[in-house]
């Protein structure tokens, strides 16, 4: 019995020595960590993304020193005013007039020392903002724009500008005054140039505001591409969630449909275009125009879906629709044979509907066509007015575009430029051999 205590001191010790062994090991075992590789996810996009001044820009700037206007279509000169607006700063902005008269318009745009920015569509306010800084972007209205006249008498003074950003429409005219910090270089690269653009004339109309063609006949080259087409398998992978479990339905020779039992897209291989709707996500709930157009430029750029040059054309902003125009070489395309915009719908929280063309222009192929000479702007209105027998009143717009057909055999597309003229029934093509008749429903 005596040893007893002893052995269970013995045993007891040991316990204790193996206990701090044990504790010793465990603070500085260090184990042989496999490296694991970063998992990439793959990130399908068709294009590069497009910067929203880029997108939401004018098709033609006026300008008006003295007597006579002058104006482009040039990116080269659009493009670099956009980017001019970055580095200037607004003041507030004032309403001006609620209920502007044609007349008073019209009045606004022939005086001297003014360049007028003309969009295809109105512009929210606050989307503007992100464009020319405001001093205080917070109390932004979400009021809209489809012109903006900038008087530039006080620049050499007092160093601004006034900006007038009107809503023909709706009959709105709010002013800001601009900072401009360089005034030297916007005299230089925008007021001194603008003697050198082409000439414009102003077609004065009754009752209505003016309209504004070039003065002279001018020649634009045709142009003959051979056809790109974005594949099938990528758009299932940027439009459905899980691609693999997308069952494809060929419905007619033409039609191709494909879903995932939630969301459908369908392929239109006569007008070259596809249409996809993700039915639980349709709302009609209200939205801010500037947020819709925010969040339809960021699904495009999540995807790189602006592929060619589309710029922002129209808007329904209770439907929640958004258009984009095709442009080359700075004119707008339109076509009857295929489609030429990006349609956006936006629902509850993402995309609902979406249709686009999935063709590409691929390669330049040279022809022996020259370039074609069109009518100045007054003989159009003239041959209107003789041939057509058309009211001038009844015209929103008058422009020079090109008129897109898609030959699916050859697998080419020509552009071909021509007069459009814009009414309530949509753009018409004007062509020199037409004494009559109509051709509406160009896209």
């Amino acid at each position: 019995m005596k040893y007893i205590e002893h052995i269970k001191s013995v045993i007891l010790f040991l316990l204790i020595a193996l206990s701090m062994a044990l504790t010793f090991l465990t603070w500085n075992y260090k184990p042989k960590y496999q490296t694991i590789e970063d998992i990439q996810i793959e990130h399908i996009t068709l294009g590069e993304q497009k910067v929203l001044n880029r997108v939401v820009k004018p098709y033609r700037l006026l300008f008006k020193a003295e007597e006579d206007f002058t104006g482009t279509v040039s990116s080269e000169v659009i493009d670099a005013l956009m980017d001019e607006f970055s580095n200037m700063e607004a003041n507030d902005l004032t309403l001006i007039n609620h209920n502007l008269a044609d007349d008073k318009l019209n009045e606004m745009l022939r005086a001297p020392n003014r360049m007028t920015l003309l969009f295809q569509a109105d512009i929210p306010m606050p989307t503007f903002a992100s464009i020319l800084p405001f001093h205080d972007n917070k109390d932004i209205p979400e009021t809209t724009f489809d012109r903006i006249i900038i008087d530039w008498s006080q620049l050499t003074v007092a160093g601004q500008l006034q900006f007038l950003f009107i809503n023909a429409d709706n009959r709105t005219l709010y002013r800001s005054f601009v900072k401009v910090y360089d005034k030297a270089a916007f005299k230089r690269n925008f007021i001194d140039r603008a003697a050198k653009l082409d000439s414009y004339m102003e077609i004065e109309r009754p009752g209505t505001t003016s309209l504004y063609v070039l003065t002279n006949p001018t020649e634009i080259l045709p142009y003959t591409y051979s056809v790109g087409t974005i594949s099938t398998d990528l758009l299932k992978k940027i439009l459905f969630t899980d691609p693999n479990i997308v069952q494809r339905n060929i419905e007619s020779a033409q039609t191709e449909k494909y879903t995932d039992g939630m969301s459908l897209m369908r392929l239109d291989a006569q007008n070259q275009s596809i249409h996809y709707v993700y039915p639980p996500a349709e709302s009609l709930s209200p939205i801010a125009a500037s947020i819709l157009i925010k969040d339809s430029i960021d699904f495009l750029n999540e995807h790189g879906g602006i592929t060619e040059d589309y710029r922002f054309a129209a808007m329904n902003y209770q439907k929640h629709i958004i258009d984009y125009r095709m442009f080359f070489e700075d004119l707008p395309v339109y076509s009857d044979t295929t489609f030429t915009r990006i349609s956006t719908t936006w629902g509850d929280n993402r995309i609902f509907r979406y249709r686009r063309p999935y063709y590409v222009f691929d390669m330049n192929l040279p022809d022996d066509k020259a370039a074609k000479e069109l009518a100045s702007g007054p003989q159009i209105i003239e041959q209107i007015q003789s041939n057509l027998k058309t009211d001038i009143n009844e015209i929103d717009d008058l422009v020079i575009g090109y008129y897109l057909v898609h030959d699916a055999d050859a697998q080419l597309i020509t552009l071909e430029p021509n007069w459009f003229m814009l009414t309530e029934s949509g753009w018409e093509r004007l062509t020199p051999e037409r004494s009559g008749g109509a051709e509406y429903g160009l896209e």
